[in-house]
């Protein structure tokens, strides 16, 4: 199966950026400037209001973290300008060089940018500050992958996997898994969803997940049971990838020869059958 690459989109998941608070809440804030004010402009989903409140900081304070930090959060979040982010986020790496945070934000801007050389560049010196950020293993990939670099974006995915065992949560395994499928290495992402489940059986979208993943790698009796479990909690997409691999199994009947790859989802359109495969770069984790 082709590789794909991992799009560079903000929508998995979450929300916020994971660049806040950039400073550590190391610095003292000017009187009528605070973290929790940005945010509450970022909770609103005011980004005009955002992006007026954090210029104005920055230039009372041009030194502050923080406020070229929520500079970023309204251009890249909020008002779908990545390009326009990179500049304050630059600033940030500037202010405080350190800040593994500011360089993963700084990448991640890059790569919605489609500037995946710069984003490869400064999620490699967030991973080399902190090797510990599953987040940034997810993006990097995503960044190999953006520029074609399909080998380096599963070897990255493979460094992520040891980290993942250590934290072992079910957000972890299941965007790990994401990223394998997104690239073809359905056997690895197989048995992140497997690791999923085996920390939320009742997590439905895990459940439909795994049997599309079995299903393109040849398990039809394997999906069809994963299928039904993600339908029966409550999972519409489940019930549909079921319906559509019925379909072809009985078209394939029907054939006088059966051709290669009859029971299995059309190739073009193999990522309707996953939940969040398409979205690669995770902006909204923080651990």
């Amino acid at each position: 199966m082709k590789a794909r690459s991992l799009s560079i989109s903000a929508i998995l998941l979450g929300i916020a950026m994971p660049i806040l608070s950039l400073s550590s809440g190391c610095v003292a804030y000017a009187q009528a400037y605070s973290v929790s004010r940005g945010l509450a402009y970022q909770n609103a989903k005011d980004w005009q209001g955002l992006l007026n409140y954090a210029n104005a900081w920055t230039k009372a304070e041009p030194n502050s973290i923080d406020a070229w930090g929520f500079v970023g959060v309204a251009y890249t979040i909020g008002l779908h300008q990545p390009d326009l982010a990179i500049a304050p986020l630059r600033r940030c790496v500037t202010i405080q060089p350190n800040s593994a945070p500011a360089w993963h934000a700084l990448g991640v801007a890059y790569a919605q940018s489609s500037q995946n050389g710069p984003a490869v560049d400064a999620i490699k010196r967030a991973i080399q500050i902190n090797p510990n950020q599953p987040t940034y293993y997810n993006n990097l990939a995503a960044a190999y992958s953006g520029g074609g670099a399909w080998k380096a974006a599963l070897a990255t995915l493979d460094r992520e996997k040891p980290l993942a065992q250590r934290v072992n949560t079910v957000n972890v395994w299941y965007v790990l898994g994401n990223g394998y499928a997104k690239l073809g290495d359905l056997p690895n992402a197989i048995a992140a969803y497997r690791q999923v489940l085996q920390l939320k059986p009742n997590f439905a979208q895990g459940w439909t997940n795994l049997g599309a993943a079995l299903q393109f790698n040849g398990d039809n009796a394997g999906a069809k049971d994963a299928y039904r479990r993600g339908q029966a909690l409550g999972d519409p997409l489940a019930g549909k990838d079921a319906a559509q691999l019925q379909a072809q199994e009985e078209q394939a009947r029907r054939q006088v020869t059966i051709r290669p790859g009859m029971g299995n989802p059309n190739v073009s359109h193999m990522y309707d059958y996953y939940h969040d495969v398409s979205a690669g770069v995770d902006v909204s984790r923080q651990y």
